[in-house]
């Protein structure tokens, strides 16, 4: 078989391994699937051969995903290799976020119909590679817009539909993240924490996500001083995004 696309799996549980695997190939046998057991081992493969797409856990023995990405994506031909994410570690989510290129990031289990989509995104089949289209502003935008086009696909409606519903709670999760901090109620603000950022992860909002990252970690340290500093951050980093969301999807002409 002359394969089109490459696809290595970095994964430690065969069972993963074994669903990840199944799922490509029902995506058509021009894929050719290669596999390894720890991060060690997939740069001996990767040195053999540039995959297309990576499919990455991240805690595995010996020589674990983190310090997979640490290697690889220091090295510039590497920098546009796209990198999925799957891992029940979701705490790593926010650094790897922040450090690397080209590497989006799903909580284990994943929706069967999301890693189909983050697939064929990450292989480019089916649709072009580029962009969702965007105004001139747009590469100014806090908005991450490929990130954006993998969550909720490349279609500008679905897209403008999600913008405007998470545009209109902006101000309730401000209000109520503010009510929490002044209460004192860490709990509830974990728990906030853990709310926001399913929709802000799929739309694209990072600087949201960093906001969310640090008022989890005062919350957790039991520092109420700082939980309340950070909401205030949160606060202003969400109108941004907002605005940035307002301007780009025309919401204000709603």
């Amino acid at each position: 078989m002359n394969a089109r696309h490459y696809v290595l799996i970095i994964e430690d549980d065969p069972f993963h391994r074994a669903l990840y695997t199944s799922k490509l190939r029902e995506l058509g046998s021009d894929i050719r699937i290669l596999s390894s057991e720890n991060g060690y081992a997939a740069l001996m493969a990767l040195s053999e051969r540039t995959p297309d797409l990576v499919i990455l856990d991240l805690r595995m023995p010996k020589f674990d995903g983190v310090a997979f990405l640490d290697v690889v994506k220091s090295k510039p031909e590497y920098d546009t290799l796209r990198v999925l994410v799957i891992s029940s570690a979701p705490d790593d989510f926010a650094r790897i976020r922040n450090a690397y290129k080209n590497v989006f990031m799903f909580a284990k289990p994943v929706r069967a119909e999301l890693f189909e989509h983050a697939v064929r995104w990450g292989l480019r089949l089916g649709e072009s590679a580029r962009a969702p289209s965007a105004t001139v502003e747009s590469r100014h935008s806090l908005i991450d817009f490929e990130h954006m086009k993998l969550y909720l696909g490349p279609d500008r409606t679905i897209q403008q539909a999600i913008a405007r519903e998470f545009h209109r709670l902006a101000a309730d999760r401000i209000s109520a993240l503010d009510r929490l901090a002044r209460n004192g109620d860490l709990r509830g603000v974990l728990d906030f924490c853990h709310a926001m950022e399913g929709g802000a992860e799929a739309i694209g909002a990072h600087e949201v996500l960093g906001a969310v990252e640090s008022l989890r970690a005062a919350a957790r340290a039991g520092n109420g001083e700082a939980v309340r500093g950070h909401a205030r951050e949160f606060a202003e980093v969400l109108r941004r995004f907002c605005a940035d969301l307002a301007r780009e999807f025309a919401l204000d002409a709603d």
